[in-house]
């Protein structure tokens, strides 16, 4: 395992083995590359488009309503997807083809989230996979309420001379099922028809206009991008037993984020107390909660 600084700020991990590299950034222990003979397959965070490859979004999910939630009569403030991501990761335990990374709470965290918590993230490399393990553990002396999602960001079309709108994304069941809409950033009450076959997904130019896709409940437990002029897969996403499912990019940019969520951003009509949110998960004094996915290069 190599050990990098990418810039005065910022430091990274490099794991590998005999088929994979991948680099993991100390800042939000997020996946900033998976390469496999060269082939870059993560997002590389062009700032044009989308500034980030794979954020750990913890302790919630999506935006509160009024960026706000209330606890035990209390309102705090939190922005997007948490804070996780913005914080570094101090690395617990690594070998060459494996690195854990830990998270706790400090002074500024408890502003927004009054907590405090354990988050561990695993990356290993097997064979042709990469397999992402999350564990939070509650130190605390009541039940602390979370929610966690993967936000890893592929890049698509993945080879020169390719389109986007020429790749499908197909799951691993063969039904047709809806996904829920929002409006200005709230789930509401109403569905949209997003596949062109049972189980497939075209990524079209246009697939985006209204922002992300949601699948709510998530029936589905593989993602696979595949090429259609050549009916070549090329990535597959594992994501068994998460409730949520959200599929995004920026409008026609040239990647596409599966994300699988423990956890969703608030209904519209949502009361903002933090033990009633949709998706959350309460962990009792002492208790952990664990979960995984995996990227596997075909």
């Amino acid at each position: 395992m190599a050990t990098t600084r990418v810039n005065a700020q910022q430091t990274s991990y490099t794991i590998s083995n005999e088929k994979l590299t991948a680099t993991i950034l100390a800042k939000g222990a997020e996946l900033a590359s998976l390469k496999s003979d060269s082939l870059e397959y993560i997002w590389q965070a062009d700032p044009n488009y989308w500034n980030r490859h794979a954020p750990i979004l913890f302790p919630i999910v999506g935006p509160l309503k009024d960026k706000e939630y209330i606890l035990n009569g209390k309102t705090y403030s939190m922005p997007q997807h948490g804070f996780a991501r913005d914080y570094d990761f101090k690395v617990i335990k690594k070998s060459p083809n494996a690195i854990t990374f830990e998270q706790q709470a400090n002074t500024e965290t408890k502003k927004m989230y009054p907590f405090d918590y354990v988050l561990q993230i695993k990356y290993t490399l097997k064979g042709n996979t990469l397999q992402v393990n999350y564990t939070v553990k509650n130190p605390n002396s009541d039940t602390m309420y979370f929610s966690l999602g993967a936000h890893p960001a592929f890049n698509c079309p993945f080879e020169p001379g390719q389109n986007r709108h020429d790749y499908d994304l197909v799951f691993d069941k063969k039904i047709k099922t809806k996904t829920k809409n929002k409006n200005d950033g709230l789930y509401i009450d109403d569905y949209s028809e997003v596949m062109n076959a049972p189980g497939e997904i075209n990524i079209s130019d246009t697939l985006f206009d209204e922002g992300s896709l949601t699948f709510n409940p998530n029936p589905f437990s593989t993602a696979t991008f595949v090429y259609k002029p050549t009916n070549k897969k090329y990535l597959k996403v594992t994501f068994r037993n998460y409730p949520y499912l959200g599929i995004w990019s920026a409008g026609n940019s040239p990647f596409v984020c599966v994300e699988p969520w423990h956890g969703i951003s608030d209904n519209y009509d949502h009361n903002k107390k933090l033990e009633q949110k949709e998706g959350i998960i309460p962990l009792k004094a002492s208790r952990v909660f664990q979960c995984n996915f995996s990227i596997q290069i075909l």
